[in-house]
């Protein structure tokens, strides 16, 4: 019996795959600022060819993550210190308005158990590593943008912290920076759940300076 020819998958489901591929390993630093993609490099590394690999670089500079230069290629995009600044500066904006909107949409419950998860990685100590607290740190903010209710405001920050995650990881390279963004996080649940409002969106601008603070102390 015959076995069926292989079914080639459609490019446009290629270009999205690579082009999620390639996000992810930009985003997780898995190649450096300025660092060169070469279409021959990729092609070879996602096992495709090299059309699939030019549409998602094209997506990929549309998002703001590599920067094409006519003529000479592809290049994972350098955040600058006036980008970091500028990006920062709508941070320390929109996410006290995204405080403000969720407050009266926050479940209790919810906001317990981010709590309960918090103080454990808090009790681990100096065992604690940054990829646990960022894992929780982006899920609380997830939800707290998601509670807001509001579409244009989550669109705008997701490409704001897509920009800036590349280099977000450094604040937490700082002494006694991971334990310090655990204690932030809980002081703003505690707000939260006493219906402190104010305070809560006063600690998110603070929680936002120090991240900003402690980047622009590790690239000077």
């Amino acid at each position: 019996m015959r076995s069926m020819p292989r079914r080639r998958r459609p490019r446009a489901y290629l270009a999205d795959t690579v082009y999620e591929r390639l996000r992810h390993a930009i985003l997780e630093r898995e190649f450096d600022p300025g660092e060169p993609l070469t279409e021959q490099d990729l092609s070879h590394r996602f096992g495709v060819s090299r059309t699939p690999v030019r549409e998602a670089l094209a997506k990929l500079e549309r998002d703001r993550l590599v920067r094409v230069v006519p003529k000479k290629g592809a290049f994972v995009r350098t955040v600058s210190h006036d980008d970091i600044r500028e990006l920062y500066q709508l941070r320390e904006a929109l996410e006290p308005l995204a405080i403000r909107l969720a407050a009266p949409r926050l479940d209790a419950d919810e906001l317990g158990g981010f709590e309960v998860r918090l103080r454990e990685l808090k009790s681990r100590g100096p065992r604690l590593t940054y990829t646990e607290v960022r894992a929780l740190g982006d899920e609380f903010h997830g939800y707290l943008v998601k509670q807001a209710g509001n579409a244009k405001l989550t669109d705008i920050l997701e490409g704001i912290r897509q920009q800036i995650r590349s280099v977000w990881t450094m604040s937490m390279l700082a002494p006694r920076r991971v334990q310090g963004l655990v204690h932030e996080h809980l002081a703003m649940i505690s707000a939260l759940k006493r219906g402190d409002v104010r305070a809560a969106e006063r600690l998110m601008v603070g929680h936002v300076r120090r991240v900003r603070e402690s980047i622009f102390r590790l690239l000077n």
